[in-house]
């Protein structure tokens, strides 16, 4: 028949040799781009659609063979060939899954600098050959876009056997700590926040002491991203260590390490302003202190003076409330607050005294609410705060510019934070 004469001819094609060594050709060639592809996770994007597209080609050419080869010898070859295909597909899915996994890794780390030796793919950065920067040792539903706990354990289990120690700086999680043989200490940070000196300075005695107990000892320091949090307390062990003699350059340094300029430029290192700002108050206090604990000094808020508020209609009566309820909730003590509120339209300002404030002492956080769905919200789900510490505040004012305020110190908001938006603060001693 028509049909067989077709076959027969299909069968003279697909069996001759020279098709065959094509075919040989293109499956070592598969082999080889696999191989080049998984070997250079850092390609760029057109690089790696050149490599989808060849992929994409073969895979085309292949199915193409496999539908002419059915075609031409019929059912018993389909069975066999579909037995075939459903293995071929459960090693593709067990291969797809692993890559994901790594994928998912690697978008969330971004282009922070990660560990890739010795069978290892961490979010893990050596900042000195003794301090390490890490992301969360995570398990569970975590462990797909960030670093495996048990890979990590077994990092150090088999690095540093006996000779690390982590350090925990999230106040949100934990995790099984018998993973890395109870070798944790926890310090309680809140995300986008900042140490108590009390806390940076017992961090910095415990992991000095360590490091100096042997030498071949390591610290790994860490928060959810290895980033704010863990660059605060790594600067500033840096310069207790003497690495460097000015918080500028620690933080320059510890953001130099972290992130990985050949996979992208997004700056890794510490960002947010009171983060930034505790790591000079720990310079200051080696300094004039001895890395010691400054002595305790009291005062009171009297005035608040905001600047530069007219960036929109829409912010001074949003700005109003903020002030509100701001200056009533500085440590939920409220009722124990009166204020007078002036708004000065022609100079741009908004001053609010404070009365009856109580008496504040070491780490304050002042932090500004909002009800306005129109005023955008950052990081602690409200407009803008800040940290200071009653003992390193000089004289008895204390002014921050838009770049030295969490939230306002992204340019992203720079559309409503104008470029002399500033808070001022004045202080009292009764």
């Amino acid at each position: 028949s028509s049909s067989s004469r077709i076959q027969f001819r299909v069968r003279h094609v697909i069996d001759h040799l020279g098709m065959r060594v094509i075919g040989v050709i293109l499956i070592l060639l598969d082999i080889i781009l696999m191989i080049i592809d998984l070997s250079l996770p850092g390609k760029s994007e057109s690089s790696q659609m050149f490599y989808d597209g060849i992929a994409l080609a073969l895979s085309c050419y292949f199915m193409f063979d496999l539908l002419l080869r059915i075609f031409a010898y019929g059912q018993v070859l389909l069975v066999a060939l579909a037995r075939l295909i459903r293995l071929v597909r459960l090693g593709r899915i067990l291969y797809m899954h692993k890559q994901a996994k790594a994928s998912s890794r690697k978008m969330i780390s971004q282009n922070k600098r990660r560990y890739t030796k010795d069978g290892f793919d961490l979010d893990l950065t050596y900042v000195t050959d003794h301090v390490i920067a890490m992301s969360f040792p995570s398990s569970g539903r975590q462990s797909l876009f960030r670093n495996p706990i048990d890979e990590v354990s077994r990092f150090f289990k088999t690095k540093y056997p006996d000779k690390f120690r982590i350090y925990n700086l999230c106040s949100e999680r934990g995790y099984d700590e018998s993973k890395f043989d109870n070798r944790v200490y926890r310090v309680m940070i809140d995300d986008h926040n900042v140490p108590t000196l009390v806390d940076l300075l017992k961090f910095i005695d415990d992991a000095k002491a360590w490091l100096n107990s042997d030498a071949d000892n390591v610290v790994a320091i860490h928060c959810k991203g290895g980033k704010g949090r863990t660059g605060t307390m790594v600067c500033s062990l840096l310069l207790e260590e003497g690495k460097f003699d000015t918080s500028k350059e620690a933080l320059s340094y510890f953001g130099s390490r972290r992130t990985d300029f050949e996979v992208g430029d997004v700056f890794q290192g510490v960002e947010t302003a009171s983060q930034i700002r505790y790591v000079g108050y720990f310079e200051k206090i080696k300094k004039q202190y001895g890395s010691h604990l400054p002595p305790a000094k009291k005062m009171k808020i009297s005035n608040v003076t905001i600047t530069s508020i007219l960036g929109r209609i829409f912010f001074v009566s949003c700005l109003e409330e903020i002030l509100f309820i701001a200056i009533k909730t500085i440590l939920s003590i409220q009722r124990y607050m009166n204020i007078v509120l002036l708004h000065y339209f022609a100079q741009d300002y908004v001053t609010c005294q404070v009365m009856n404030c109580p008496v504040l002492t070491g780490d304050i956080k002042v932090r500004f609410t909002s009800t306005s769905k129109t005023l955008p919200r950052g990081y602690d789900n409200c407009p803008f705060y800040f940290w200071f510490n009653t003992s390193l505040v000089e004289g008895d004012q204390m002014t921050l510019k838009r770049e030295e305020l969490d939230n306002p110190h992204k340019n992203k908001t720079w559309d409503i934070y104008r470029e002399n938006f500033s808070v001022k603060l004045l202080f009292s001693d009764k």
